[in-house]
């Protein structure tokens, strides 16, 4: 594990906490200047609370969405600490503040719970862990030679005498930390690496986890809103005469784009929305249907135009992905409570610092002045990540500011689904020729595509690029230097030579934003691509991938692995087929192998799915693996179910009964082998891209007929 000087990227600070305990606190910046003592200790980035009855409380920036990363950050500080593991606890800060910023902004996202805060969490536990081996050499007057940490306790080995953290806790307050702490070898670990039960488990289990939807104020209100289903209308009228006769009903108040209606309870405030009577008008999508958004990938790809192939074997490939709603179990709300000098917010959010900067710009309050409280998280995956839009934050402080009471906004599910920050659509073309190994020859790809970076970059809308669609890992011929800064990390996995790649912007006016594996797409067309290309040379399509892998050992290793836990190419049973795909996410690598069937109506059945995965070093295997497990599960959906559709320039999916999702009937077995190496750390989103072209292979081996569009749907498999 790197250990850098703290001094030039991270200073701890020492607080004594009123005769309760010591606040040993961080914060990440560039200037190596920035350890002055009259920095506050509650602007600090992340800290450790060390209190006279033993209990130790880490304050973190992060937010917790289920996926374990408050117990992995406990485990970090734990072993670095030699802390009690159970004294420890986990809480999500409320002061955001620039000193946060773990490189430009404080959000939970893109695998960064662990990926970011790995070296700082230890370093600040080291640094915590000699402050206290100090205190307590002071307090017993020996040399701190003499003496180290052992679970919550210093101890002096001569004499056998310790002393608790907590009765250290207030002389070590009054140390001067250090500015390069030794961090543990990783053999003397007691928690990283090995299964840990998560600590959020107990609260989600009797009850007491609040999330958004549980905050509760005194005086609070309960706001329903409306939002017009074009996207970008206005409303045009409005009658609330009904809606102020409903039970509870207190207010009809107008939002951006909407109407809202505030009452004593969220069912009476929908109850009386139901009764409004409004009406709206334009919109930026008017008249967009489904159709039309598939004539405009056609058409951007036709533009491009085709290249002439050489070679003896040629492949001409095109294939489609949907639109997709986040559609998390809690759909999005605010609670805003505001007053003439401060306010403060409560949401599940995923990017703290944009509900900061909404609610600076309303309010024009300081950030001294404001809380941005984060409650568990009942489902993120980049929805939640509204860079460009916080929504729901601006619906709560509007209503709180209009009615001088605290307000909660909580969306229904169906504006949830109808209102939501889109993962794009998108449409690639594949040329391909093999020479006469059957290894490819000409490689040239051109994606049509939705950007959430172009939808609000002026530039990139200006020079028609979309950084997204240049990381795909089948681009190993990137000729553009714009290409190459925007995702310089992309480096392929596949040697193949003469990779030529086109991209073109589509920019349809539908909001879209960050999804889970946001670029899960470009390996759907890749190993879609790969696998067609393997069965026209006559190749097996494990051999092929691994002759084109052969400077990739991180990915050669994967594919091995998942190669013989799937036993490719031992016989199944009749009707039954295997496929599999390899893909590189934020670093990760995850190889896996599907085995599907058709069953007597012609619906797909995913009876197995194996995965092999490299993350770098992890911290909870088991919290990896229920990751990866759910990203099968979500890949399934994917393949199969899913799908945003439009028509007259509106969603047309509403709830859970059109918006279809893989249920529990279609979760198959799913076995996930975890590969150790030094790399990292990573993520485990990289367990999603994968599956739904080891899906869509496998059907190939089925039925012999290739699925180029996503989802399977409707679609005759034989």
């Amino acid at each position: 594990m790197p250990n850098q000087n703290m001094s030039r990227r991270t200073f701890l600070k020492v607080t004594t906490i009123a005769g309760t305990g010591m606040l040993v606190g961080c914060s990440y910046q560039s200037n190596p200047n920035l350890s002055t003592p009259s920095a506050k200790s509650e602007d600090l980035g992340l800290f450790i609370r060390v209190s006279k009855d033993n209990s130790i409380t880490i304050i973190s920036p992060t937010s917790e969405m289920g996926q374990g990363t408050h117990t992995a950050h406990a485990m970090i500080i734990a072993d670095e600490l030699e802390a009690d593991w159970k004294n420890i606890n986990v809480v999500t800060t409320h002061t955001i503040r620039s000193e946060y910023n773990t490189s430009s902004s404080v959000s939970t996202g893109g695998n960064r719970g662990i990926r970011l805060w790995w070296d700082r969490l230890a370093e600040i536990g080291a640094g915590t862990r000699e402050i206290l081996i100090e205190a307590g050499a002071q307090k017993m007057g020996v040399p701190v030679k003499e003496c180290e940490a052992q679970n919550g306790y210093v101890l002096h080995r001569p004499s056998g005498r310790k002393l608790s953290y907590g009765q250290l806790a207030e002389a070590a307050s009054k140390l001067k930390p250090p500015s390069s702490p030794k961090l543990k070898s990783k053999d003397r670990y007691r928690f990283v690496g090995k299964p840990m039960p998560r600590l959020d488990i107990p609260a989600k289990v009797n009850g007491s986890a609040v999330y958004g939807t549980d905050v509760r104020l005194p005086g609070m209100l309960y706001a329903a809103v409306s939002q017009s289903p074009v996207f970008g209308g206005e409303v045009k009228a409005f009658d609330k005469t009904a809606t102020m006769a409903v039970k509870g009903v207190e207010a009809v108040v107008p939002i951006t784009h909407g109407m809202s209606v505030v009452a004593d309870s969220t069912w009476h405030a929908q109850k009386g929305l139901e009764a409004l009577k409004v009406e709206f008008e334009g919109g930026r999508t008017v008249g967009l249907d489904s159709a039309g958004i598939d004539r405009r990938f056609r058409t951007s790809l036709e533009e491009m135009g085709k290249t002439e192939l050489q070679g003896e074997k040629a492949l001409d490939l095109e294939y489609e992905i949907q639109f997709l709603s986040h559609a998390a179990l809690e759909p999005m709300n605010c609670t805003a409570s505001v007053s003439d000098n401060s306010c403060e917010v409560w949401a599940p959010f995923q990017f703290q610092t944009s509900a900061l900067d909404k609610i600076k710009d309303m309010t024009g309050l300081s950030e001294d002045q404001i809380k941005v409280h984060t409650t568990y998280v009942g489902g993120g995956f980049g929805g939640r990540f509204r860079m460009w839009g916080e929504d729901f934050v601006e619906q709560a402080v509007t209503l709180s500011k209009e009615l001088g009471k605290p307000v909660q906004v909580m969306w229904s599910r169906e504006e949830d689904i109808q209102h939501d920050y889109y993962h794009p659509a998108s449409r690639s073309r594949f040329q391909i020729s093999l020479g006469k190994d059957g290894l490819p020859l000409q490689w040239e790809n051109q994606q049509a595509a939705g950007s959430q970076w172009v939808q609000n970059d002026k530039l990139l809308q200006l020079l028609d690029l979309n950084p997204l669609a240049y990381a795909s890992s089948a681009h190993s011929g990137l000729s553009s230097m714009l290409a190459s800064t925007f995702a310089p990390k992309f480096k392929p996995h596949y040697d193949i030579e003469g990779v030529d790649f086109e991209q073109t912007v589509v920019d349809l006016e539908i909001p879209l934003g960050w999804w889970r594996s946001f670029m899960f797409q470009n390996t759907f067309f890749l190993e879609s691509a790969i696998d067609e290309s393997a069965h026209l040379a006559g190749a097996d399509p494990f051999e092929y991938r691994m002759k084109l892998l052969r400077n990739s050992p991180r990915f050669k290793k994967a594919l091995e692995l998942v190669a013989e836990d799937a036993n490719w190419g031992s016989p199944l049973p009749e009707g039954h087929g295997r496929g599999m795909a390899i893909c590189n996410f934020s670093g990760s690598v995850c190889a896996e192998v599907a085995e599907v069937s058709v069953d007597k109506r012609g619906k797909p059945v995913v009876h197995r799915v194996d995965c092999a995965i490299d993350v770098g070093r992890h911290v909870n295997p088991d919290t990896l693996k229920a990751q990866v497990e759910g990203c099968v599960i979500w890949g399934i959906s994917i393949a199969t179910k899913e799908e945003i559709t439009f028509k007259d320039g509106r969603v047309e999916q509403s709830n859970f009964d059109d918006y279809r999702m893989a249920r529990l009937r279609d979760a198959p077995i799913v076995n996930v082998r975890v590969i150790n190496s030094e790399h990292g750390p990573f993520g485990g989103d990289a367990g999603l891209p994968p599956t739904p072209p080891a899906i869509t292979n496998a059907f190939f081996a089925v039925t012999g007929k290739r699925i180029r569009r996503l989802p399977i749907g409707k679609q005759k498999l034989v």
